[in-house]
């Protein structure tokens, strides 16, 4: 694995990602910070997209089934692969770590939680998986309240 075989998974896919994920031209450039310009380019193939780029795709669209398709379960691991020959966990001591997450519900398997630094909220499965999340109090809310009347 190498950067530029990253390159060459995401660059040719970046517009169905993009579709996939129901954003606009204007919308994706502004989230990846490029201009609408060069977006259209990438998307014709008249233009590669470069490392960095092919990293944000990676790590901002992570969710993304087809990036997933051809990334595997986890597209950031594979950028990690290309730039680092090997990564070895570091654990923090328990008494030393962090909790960035303040739980704001619980019924059944879900977990409605708030990040501490960020703000924002995530429900999450019994399998500790990620199964929403927003900046929105409301709307987490809302979905959590969904989660509890599906049981």
């Amino acid at each position: 694995m190498n950067k530029q075989t990253v390159i060459d998974l995401v660059s040719p896919r970046l517009k169905l990602i993009r579709t996939e994920m129901e954003y606009t031209q204007d919308q994706m450039a502004e989230i990846i910070g490029i201009s609408k310009k060069t977006l259209v380019q990438l998307e014709k193939g008249r233009q590669e997209i470069g490392w960095a780029t092919a990293v944000v795709v990676c790590a901002l669209f992570r969710e993304s089934a087809l990036l997933r398709s051809v990334m595997g379960e986890d597209p950031i691991e594979l950028a990690e692969m290309a730039v680092h020959e090997e990564i070895h966990s570091r654990q923090t001591a328990a008494s030393a770590s962090i909790n960035w997450w303040t739980e704001i519900g619980q019924w059944q398997q879900y977990q409605l939680q708030q990040h501490t630094a960020g703000g924002h909220y995530r429900i999450i499965g019994a399998d500790q998986r990620r199964l929403f999340s927003t900046g929105d109090r409301e709307k987490a809310l809302a979905e959590f309240k969904k989660y509890m009347d599906m049981l």
